[in-house]
């Protein structure tokens, strides 16, 4: 897949289509995995405005503990 800069509501749409996907940050780069378990792999990227916008809406959360040192990841809420 190619990486292709997105805005914060356009991400909304993609987790809500991909339930399995998250929200990563490394540094002042942030993207969108298609999977949170292979945070490599990059389909969406943001800017850093876009990127503070999508971490604080309320249906994502951050993950505690990930394999990746220096890397943040934040996932959709399981709302049911």
């Amino acid at each position: 897949m190619l990486e292709t800069k997105a805005d914060a509501a356009y991400a909304i749409e993609y987790f809500q289509e991909h339930p399995e996907a998250g929200l990563c940050r490394e540094g002042r780069r942030w993207w969108i995995t298609p999977n949170a378990n292979e945070t490599d792999r990059r389909v969406l990227s943001l800017d850093t405005a876009e990127a503070e916008r999508l971490k604080e809406d309320a249906r994502l959360q951050a993950v505690a503990d990930i394999a990746h040192a220096g890397r943040s990841l934040w996932v959709m809420r399981d709302m049911t």
